[in-house]
């Protein structure tokens, strides 16, 4: 646990006077969603969780447990949620999931880095959060929390830092991830100049307790069975708690039309496969990935794959981020909140543990 408890009490503290008809949380079975939830139901409010047909609990139920066996939820905080099934991308069901909700937190999107998935992801990211934030204006939304990405900001000339200034430029080295952030940000901008209170956050990679067989939070157990490649990419890294945290906290200070980009620590991708291999106390991958390396293996990938076989991490982004450079600052957030973040070190700390316990692996 190290020292987060106090931080979730002190907010707890924070929030406890508010009275919130309705939270709605977008993407709750989600990595960051599922936070958002726990958090919300930490301090006493009400949730109306959003949850596809066919979604899988798995990630929500690791999550809420650990909440409970960190003594963060009590023992019947499910009764202050209710799942609803709810599609960004079905206005009828959008429009019965949002009738009397104050609050939104938007946390549903597809990230990907395949090719395969880009028109799916366009849809879901742009397109289903357009639906969001007009059925929000429709419903009378009184505050919207937008969680997009450190990708959306676009880039600076290597070594500076970017911030919630940098301004978006059109490249063909923008992922479409990138792409599909950017374009669902413009829509929540409008949404804002229609009349809808809108915060935005804008986090880096997001690592943490939660289910480490997906999303950006596989590496921890990658690192764990013997992961042998590292790159000297720089990107910026923060704890999903913090996220959510962060995001608790903006609404409920009432904060509107201001993003915050939120970095924990900007870190070489060797120090963090180097912290993660040390918190397991395994060997630390040996194999330095160079540019010319990381250009060759994504090609040879892309031929596999023309027979079809699927299920291989790397595409060109990927690649191509492992052996960028790119510093971010999170001061704006510091400033406003009085922000303090907890370390990677503890995150992985944390994580690291969570991982053994849930594996019961010693």
């Amino acid at each position: 646990m190290g020292n987060y408890s106090p931080k979730l009490t002190n907010l707890a503290g924070h929030l406890m006077h508010i009275s919130t008809p309705m939270n709605i949380v977008s993407g709750a079975t989600g990595f960051l969603g599922a936070h958002v939830v726990c958090q919300l139901l930490q301090v006493g409010k009400t949730v109306r969780a959003f949850r596809r047909n066919k979604s899988d609990l798995k990630e929500f139920n690791l999550i809420f447990e650990w909440y409970l066996q960190n003594n963060l939820l009590e023992p019947n905080a499910r009764e202050n949620m209710a799942w609803v099934e709810a599609d960004v991308l079905d206005v009828d069901t959008l429009g019965t999931a949002l009738q009397d909700a104050s609050v939104v937190y938007h946390c549903a999107a597809i990230v990907s880095f395949e090719p395969g998935d880009r028109d799916e992801m366009m849809k879901v990211n742009v397109e289903g959060t357009a639906n969001m934030v007009n059925i929000s204006l429709i419903a009378g939304v009184k505050q919207f929390c937008y969680v997009s990405s450190i990708a959306s900001l676009g880039r600076r000339k290597k070594g500076e830092h970017i911030d919630e200034n940098n301004r978006w430029e059109h490249s063909r080295l923008n992922s479409n991830y990138a792409i599909s952030k950017y374009r669902a940000e413009l829509e929540v901008w409008r949404a804002a100049e229609e009349g809808l209170n809108v915060v935005m956050v804008n986090p880096g990679v997001f690592i943490g307790p939660g289910d480490f067989t997906k999303g950006s939070n596989h590496l921890i157990e990658s690192i764990y069975k013997g992961l042998p490649v590292y790159s000297m990419g720089i990107n910026g890294y923060v704890d999903v708690r913090d996220v959510a945290r962060a995001m608790l906290l903006l609404v409920e200070r009432n904060i509107v039309h201001k993003r915050f980009v939120m970095i924990s620590e900007n870190m070489r991708i060797r120090d963090l496969f180097f912290a993660i291999a040390d918190g397991f106390s395994i060997k630390r991958p040996a194999i330095k990935v160079k540019p010319w390396m990381a250009a060759i293996v994504w090609r040879l990938v892309w031929i596999v794959r023309l027979f079809g076989k699927r299920g291989i991490a790397i595409t060109k982004e990927t690649a191509r981020a492992a052996v960028n450079e790119s510093y971010y600052s999170s001061q704006k957030i510091i400033n406003e909140l009085n922000f303090n973040f907890i370390p990677i070190a503890q995150t992985i700390t944390d994580s690291c543990a969570t991982y053994l316990k849930q594996n019961h692996t010693k």
